[in-house]
């Protein structure tokens, strides 16, 4: 049986450390590169770190695992937090596919409760200082319009470079240049190409992409991050040809144990339904030309710290949740056929 297992999860299995036979089904989880520096890849010099989440389809709560569950959206900001300190910088950016399971509007309380779900991730990334987030096509899932409600609640930035609306113009932003001690990240993202929906459609992926990191290149990005919603074969054809030194996937639900470096661009990958947090480590020295980059992923354990702020928000929605008509009236059909109207109350706390 795990062997069988291991056939699925190739990239987990490289490192697996299988231990006695009663303990085996709940340690099934890959532990992650240890920081250290000089790391054991020859790079050396620690300057910052880029964490990343993916895929992640609405889930805010731990897995239902029996052994050992990992995930929870407040176990990631504490994750996160217990990474950041005063002398390394650390950057935190969701690679998309957030917000919703299926990109199908649902019925009456359905529909509300996966627009609650939204919400409360947005407020989640807004308290736990998650710095941008790439658009995906699941993102768009209650349609453009809710999206836009979304974003406009958000603190960080929606980032697509090829999504544009009837007339061609960009709907959210293509990229953002984010600047922390001595490292300045250039982060873009994209959607698959030939995407047609409901007052939007979008660009060929490659060539927006060129455009949006010679910009960010110009801008003087020192590292450029390319959020990619395009899916396993395609962003690994993409690494290849870019001028991009991080490619973070959410198409996939492939986890990057170790980043595989294409051409100059390392590519990465975190799972989903927040089970995994990516760490992309960046140093100053080390083998070879360009930046210097390692990255593995950290489990999120659902017994890990967790965020005081982030717990009494998803209190408030379980709670919500627990209510059959959640707290909102009934959406009307009316409303369902225009999708994307309705905008739910705001969260207490919530800022």
């Amino acid at each position: 049986m795990v062997m069988r297992w291991c056939w699925f999860s190739l990239a987990l299995c490289a490192t697996l450390v299988l231990p006695s036979p009663m303990a085996q089904a709940g340690d099934r989880i890959e532990p992650g590169l240890k920081l250290s520096d000089p790391a054991a890849t020859g790079e050396s010099i620690l300057q910052g770190r880029v964490l990343f989440s993916s895929n992640l389809r609405g889930e805010f709560e731990p897995c239902s695992c029996p052994e050992l569950p990992l995930g929870g959206i407040s176990q990631t900001v504490g994750l996160v937090d217990s990474m950041r300190d005063s002398t390394t910088p650390v950057f935190w950016l969701d690679a998309g596919d957030r917000f919703f399971r299926i990109d199908m509007a649902q019925l009456s309380t359905e529909e509300a409760e996966r627009r609650l779900r939204a919400m409360l991730l947005v407020d989640v990334g807004n308290l736990g200082g998650l710095d941008a987030m790439g658009v995906g096509q699941l993102d768009l899932g209650a349609g453009l319009k809710y999206l836009q409600l979304l974003s406009r609640r958000a603190s960080f930035p929606l980032l697509s470079a090829n999504l544009v609306d009837e007339e061609g113009a960009l709907i959210f932003a293509p990229s953002v240049l984010l600047e922390r001690g001595q490292l300045r990240l250039g982060v873009t993202s994209v959607l698959p190409g030939n995407l047609v929906g409901d007052g939007f459609r979008t660009l060929p992926p490659k060539t927006s992409l060129r455009r949006a990191i010679k910009a960010l290149r110009a801008a003087g990005a020192t590292h450029v991050v390319v959020l990619s919603n395009l899916g396993e074969v395609a962003d690994r054809k993409l690494a290849r040809g870019l001028r991009a030194d991080l490619l973070l996937s959410s198409r996939s639900r492939r986890l990057s144990s170790v980043g595989e470096k294409l051409g100059r661009t390392v590519l990465g990958e975190a799972g989903s339904r927040g089970r995994y947090l990516g760490d992309a480590r960046l140093y100053a020295q080390g083998r070879g030309a360009g930046p210097h980059i390692v990255l593995t992923a950290q489990p999120v354990l659902a017994s890990g710290v967790s965020s005081p702020a982030i717990d009494e928000l998803v209190e408030q929605v379980l709670r919500r949740l627990a209510d059959p008509l959640l707290g909102v009236p009934p959406l009307p059909v009316e409303r369902q056929k225009a999708r994307g109207t309705l905008q739910l109350p705001a969260l207490p706390g919530a800022r």
